[in-house]
């Protein structure tokens, strides 16, 4: 019984609400390497011209995605997967 609530302490703990990426120490107008200082090397990265994607996942919440997306290698803008602005077509 004893380990069974200390299985559900630590599962509850790494299963908590913030994700384990300082995407809150993002800003935009960052450039590259600010950004690979604060959030290390993405899961994944993409790029055609001078747009760029690198995307995160965070250890505690694995099912979850992380964008930054970089034009001129400055950061344009960032968050969860999902909620990427719409861009002029």
């Amino acid at each position: 019984m004893r380990r069974l609530l200390i299985l559900a302490a630590l599962v509850t703990l790494l299963a908590g609400c913030a994700p384990w990426i300082a995407v809150e120490n993002i800003t935009t107008g960052m450039s590259k390497p600010e950004v690979l200082a604060q959030l290390g090397k993405p899961t994944d990265a993409a790029g055609n011209g001078n747009i760029e994607y690198l995307w995160y996942n965070p250890v505690n919440r694995f099912w979850q995605r992380y964008y930054v997306r970089l034009v001129n290698g400055k950061v344009e803008s960032y968050g969860p997967l999902g909620s990427e602005p719409e861009t002029a077509k």
